[in-house]
């Protein structure tokens, strides 16, 4: 049985991905007939791969989630992203969060950096207010030492292997100032559910779990897949580089928040 499942998960995928690529462009036929969204909605497409949905409204109420942590996170540090110079948003992907934020904070100045070309040129093109960089799966970022007062990562160290998660804790120790702030998401106690038995044994006896899938191939970067993260893990690694590192589980989400201080 193992075999057979071995020989026809190829295939399987294959279906999988052609099929999802119709329902792209049936999503973005029906789009096309709902009223313009301001800002506009960005192709389904580019969606799927932040969010692996093609709902709408799940893509604009995550987004304003997420910016909203953001908001909420920065406050508990002490300041505000309206006394920001400039802030970052570390794999912006299509501006699901950043749309938000630079239409509630019109003084700061937002840069949006991925490695999705697509999506940046999307953004580029069709949200005002930000500074948008397509940047190399690799370090470093085309920015000076201290160039920002924050840098916010969502659903970016989810999908990164133990080797890339390190050397971009690196780089944004490097990009954001002293005492700026870090924050970013990990897959928490509540995306641990789905695991099968051994991956929770692994998780459980590292505090780190990457798994490989080629289910998305051609949709998402061949480096980018899965990782899950224990609270203990993630704080060891940031308490390394950074101070008054806290975590904290979203109660109701599968990504919970880490934030940080460049020390």
């Amino acid at each position: 049985m193992r075999l057979v499942k071995t020989l026809l998960r190829p295939i399987y995928y294959r279906v999988f991905r052609l099929c999802l690529r119709g329902r792209f462009w049936l999503a973005d036929y029906r789009a096309q007939r709902r009223p313009p969204a301001l800002p506009p909605l960005p192709p389904a497409l580019l969606r799927y791969r932040v969010i692996e949905s093609l709902s709408i409204g799940a893509f604009v109420r995550i987004g304003k989630a997420c910016a909203g942590h953001v908001d909420r996170q920065v406050r508990e540090m002490g300041t505000s992203l309206k006394e920001a110079k400039r802030v970052l948003d570390f794999g912006c992907g299509c501006g699901r969060t950043l749309r938000w934020l630079v239409e509630s904070y019109p003084t700061t100045q937002f840069y949006g950096v991925d490695v999705d070309a697509d999506a940046i040129r999307w953004c580029a093109n069709n949200l005002e207010g930000a500074t948008f960089v397509h940047s190399s799966p690799l370090p470093p970022l085309p920015f000076p030492a201290g160039y920002f007062d924050i840098a916010y990562c969502f659903s970016v160290f989810t999908h990164l292997d133990e080797f890339l998660q390190d050397i971009w804790l690196g780089e944004l120790k490097r990009i954001v100032r002293p005492g700026g702030i870090v924050i970013l998401t990990v897959h928490g106690q509540n995306a641990a559910k789905v695991l099968d038995e051994d991956a929770a044994t692994e998780l459980a006896r590292t505090g780190f779990l990457h798994l490989r899938s080629r289910k998305l191939a051609g949709i998402v970067p061949d480096w980018y897949h899965t990782s899950w993260h224990s609270e203990a893990y993630i704080v060891a690694r940031l308490n390394a580089l950074f101070t008054d590192v806290h975590y904290t589980a979203v109660r109701d989400g599968i990504q919970d928040l880490v934030v940080a201080r460049v020390p």
